[in-house]
C-alpha cells in the first residue's frame, strides 16, 4: 500500500477521533440541559429547536454534505441523547411509572442462543435507542423436539448483557421454581400466553414481586376473552403487585384455516382495553403475524390505535435463529418505529 494512502487514512483517523470527542462534549452539555429542564418541570423535548438546528446546519453544509445526510445524522444524535439520558436516570423502582408515561419498544431474540448472539443484538438495539432487551431462556414450545432455550445459562447471559449495555432485561417465567434459579435478576417478568390462565403461577408471581413492584407483562392467551384477560391480570394485582402490563399478541380464529398470519391480530382490543383499564397496553406484532414482512406495518397500526408500547422479536441473523426465525426482524428495521414514538 503506498505512502499517500496511509497518510490519508491517518488524517481520517484523527478526524474521526476529533468528531467522537466533540460528540462526547455535546452529549455532556445536552445531559446538563435536560437535567435542568427536568428540575424545572419543563418538557425535555423541543422539536422546534431540533428542526432549527437541522435547518441551520443543512444551510451551513450545503456545499459539502447533502441535506438528507445532515438530517439523518442529527436525528440519530437527538434520539440517542434523549433516550440514553432518560434511561440512565430511571431507577428500577420507578420503571413501571416510566413505562406508563412513555411509549416504548421491547426487542430482542425469541430465545437467547449464546452470549455472542445476545451481545450483538443488544449492541445494535442500544445504538438505535432501544433500552428494553427481551430474550427467552425457558421456552415453552409446541413441539418437544424444538429448541427449548438455554435455561439458567441463558438467564445469566441475558442479565450480564443487559447490565453491560445499561439495558432493562425482559424474560418469560413458566414455573415458580425458575424464580429461585435467578429470575430476581430480570427487570421485567413476562408471563406467556400459555400460562395466562395458570392462576397459581399468577398468584405466586404477584406475591413474590409485591414488595418490589417489579413490572410483569401478561400476554393474552390466544383463546381468552377480554374479560378473562382482565381477570387474569387481577390475580397478580390482588396479591400486591399493581405493576402489570397487558400484552396483546393475536388470537386464534377460523381465519387460521388458510391465513398467512400465525394468529389473527387483535388490534381492536387495544381500544376496548383502553376503555376498561388504566394498565399499559402493548402489542406483539411478531407472534400475531408470524412473518417478518407484516411485523412493522402491524406495529405501526397498533401505535395508531393507541398502544402504549410494542414487543418485537429481532435478530442480527434472522435466518439462523433457533426459534421463530420467520418472524424475526433486523434491529435496524425498528428505526422508523422509534422515530414515530419519539414524535408522538
Amino acid at each position: 500500500m503506498n505512502k499517500e494512502i496511509n497518510l490519508d487514512r491517518d488524517k481520517i483517523d484523527k478526524i474521526d477521533k476529533a468528531i467522537i470527542e466533540l460528540l462526547g462534549e455535546r452529549k455532556r452539555i445536552t445531559d446538563e440541559l435536560i437535567s435542568s429542564k427536568k428540575e424545572q418541570n419543563l418538557p425535555v423535548e423541543d422539536l422546534q429547536r431540533e428542526n432549527n438546528i437541522v435547518s441551520n446546519l443543512q444551510l451551513f453544509a450545503k456545499n459539502t454534505l447533502s441535506p438528507e445526510l445532515v438530517k439523518d445524522i442529527y436525528s440519530s444524535i437527538f434520539r440517542y441523547n434523549k433516550i440514553n439520558f432518560l434511561n440512565q436516570n430511571i431507577q428500577k423502582s420507578e420503571l413501571f411509572e416510566y413505562l406508563k408515561s412513555n411509549k416504548f419498544i421491547i426487542s430482542g431474540p425469541c430465545a437467547v442462543e449464546s452470549l455472542e448472539q445476545i451481545d450483538s443484538i443488544a449492541n445494535k438495539l442500544k445504538n438505535i435507542g432501544i433500552n428494553l432487551l427481551r430474550g427467552g431462556c425457558f421456552k415453552p414450545r409446541t413441539s418437544p423436539d424444538s429448541f427449548q432455550g438455554l435455561g439458567t445459562v441463558g438467564l445469566e447471559y441475558l442479565s450480564k448483557t443487559a447490565k453491560k449495555y445499561s439495558l432493562y432485561s425482559v424474560s418469560e417465567i413458566t414455573s415458580f421454581y425458575q424464580w429461585e434459579m435467578g429470575f430476581e435478576n430480570i427487570d421485567i417478568i413476562q408471563i406467556g400466553s400459555r400460562n395466562a390462565m395458570n392462576f397459581e403461577l399468577l398468584k405466586s408471581i404477584g406475591k413474590i414481586t409485591a414488595s418490589t413492584q417489579k413490572p410483569v407483562i401478561l400476554k393474552r392467551g390466544f383463546w381468552m376473552t377480554i374479560s378473562e384477560f382482565l381477570s387474569a391480570a387481577n390475580y397478580i394485582i390482588n396479591e400486591g403487585n399493581k405493576s402489570v402490563i397487558l400484552c396483546l399478541r393475536g388470537i386464534r380464529t377460523f381465519e387460521q384455516i388458510n391465513s398467512e398470519f400465525r394468529f389473527t391480530p387483535d388490534l381492536a382490543s387495544i381500544l376496548e382495553l383502553k376503555a376498561k383499564t388504566d394498565l399499559p397496553i402493548i402489542f406483539d406484532p411478531s407472534h400475531s403475524a408470524g412473518d417478518s414482512k407484516y411485523v412493522i406495518q402491524l406495529a405501526e397500526a397498533a401505535l395508531e390505535l393507541g398502544a402504549d408500547g410494542l414487543t418485537i422479536e429481532s435478530h442480527c441473523s434472522p435466518e439462523c435463529a433457533l426459534s421463530d426465525a420467520k418472524q424475526c426482524v433486523f434491529p435496524d428495521s425498528l428505526i422508523p418505529l422509534i422515530e414515530k414514538i419519539s414524535k408522538d
